[in-house]
């Protein structure tokens, strides 16, 4: 697991496809991967660089063998061709490749700093709130202007499907701090940018 003690990112994506049979020409109906694309983008990219100390974990839950969990660390990334969609998706594809055969807790290096796993968002997000804060973003939480953050800090969120009941309890057994970036409701991809701004505004 990423041992840079930054920024993580964990993004549930409750259709994304588990299987690498689809189409990077029709990412709507691939479980909307656009989505997943654009958070990616924006949690490890800034103009002219990676970001440093970034892990993002993608937690792919839709068809045909949820979960599979995509995780990228900045540190080591290898070159993705680009952070358009259609590269950042190849990879994705590639990584469910690779895991096709990955039995429960199993986990494989696809290429430098990408990694996929057969594990569970559940299982990921106890696993973090054991190592450091975990901040879980949704429109009632706390101000992220009225927060001092310190690192290691993850943040959870969902993709254009609203986390289930049932996981707003789970996070919050397990003490995550409900995070609001603001009065709207916004894509996900933009509230990693919101995220980052706050982080760097603190010198973090």
């Amino acid at each position: 697991m990423n041992d840079a003690g930054g920024r993580e990112f964990i993004l549930r994506a409750r259709k994304a496809p588990t299987s690498p049979a689809f189409s990077l020409d029709d990412l709507a109906r691939a479980g909307h991967l656009e989505i997943v694309a654009h958070c990616v983008a924006n949690a490890l990219f800034i103009s002219g660089q990676i970001r440093p100390a970034i892990a993002v974990h993608l937690v792919l839950e839709g068809a045909p063998a949820p979960p599979r969990t995509i995780r990228l660390e900045s540190d080591t990334l290898c070159s993705l061709g680009g952070f358009d969609e259609r590269s950042i998706c190849q990879l994705v594809q590639r990584a469910l490749q690779v895991g096709r055969a990955l039995q429960l807790g199993e986990e494989l290096q696809v290429d430098s700093g990408v990694y996929v796993a057969k594990r569970s968002f559940e299982q990921l997000v106890r696993e973090k709130s054991a190592a450091g804060s975990l901040y879980y973003l949704q429109p009632r939480g706390e101000d992220i202007r009225s927060l001092e953050f310190s690192l290691p800090a993850v943040f959870v969120f969902s993709d254009h499907l609203s986390m289930p009941k049932k996981t707003d309890k789970y996070l919050a057994r397990l003490g995550a701090r409900p995070l609001s970036v603001g009065p709207r409701r916004l894509f996900a991809s933009q509230c990693i940018a919101l995220v980052h701004n706050e982080l760097d505004r603190q010198r973090l």
